[in-house]
């Protein structure tokens, strides 16, 4: 009997994306959209965004029933928004200068599990 590598490359493995590998999110017009994943895993859709330096609102949509919020930390910066599930809209303003930063889910364990991302600001 041999054995089989653990790829799957069946119609399922297409089907469901990997938590966090949506197209990188970009601000528009001093709004960021990062939702988290609809169904409650411990991921954004998307790990990576970008925004123009300045004043930038964080917004993240929370379709499921397992609260999540948004949160970022560098350069200065560290805000956290409330904690929302079922449709709730986690928000934040902060004031961005070019560098990397971190958003990330603050819910106990949830950044530790994986829910985070980088934001790049020029």
């Amino acid at each position: 009997m041999s054995s089989l590598s653990g790829k799957d490359a069946g119609r399922l493995a297409s089907a469901v994306p990997l938590a966090g590998a949506g197209k990188p999110a970009v601000a528009k017009d001093g709004k960021l959209e990062l939702p988290a994943d609809p169904n409650g895993q411990l991921a954004y859709l998307t790990t990576k965004a970008m925004a123009e330096a300045g004043k930038v609102e964080l917004i993240s949509e929370n379709e499921s029933s397992t609260p999540h919020n948004i949160a970022i930390e560098g350069s200065g910066a560290m805000e956290i928004g409330k904690v929302v599930m079922n449709g709730g809209v986690s928000k934040i303003s902060v004031d961005l200068k070019g560098g990397t930063y971190t958003y990330y889910c603050s819910v106990t364990g949830h950044r530790e599990g994986g829910m985070l991302g980088k934001l790049t600001v020029k």
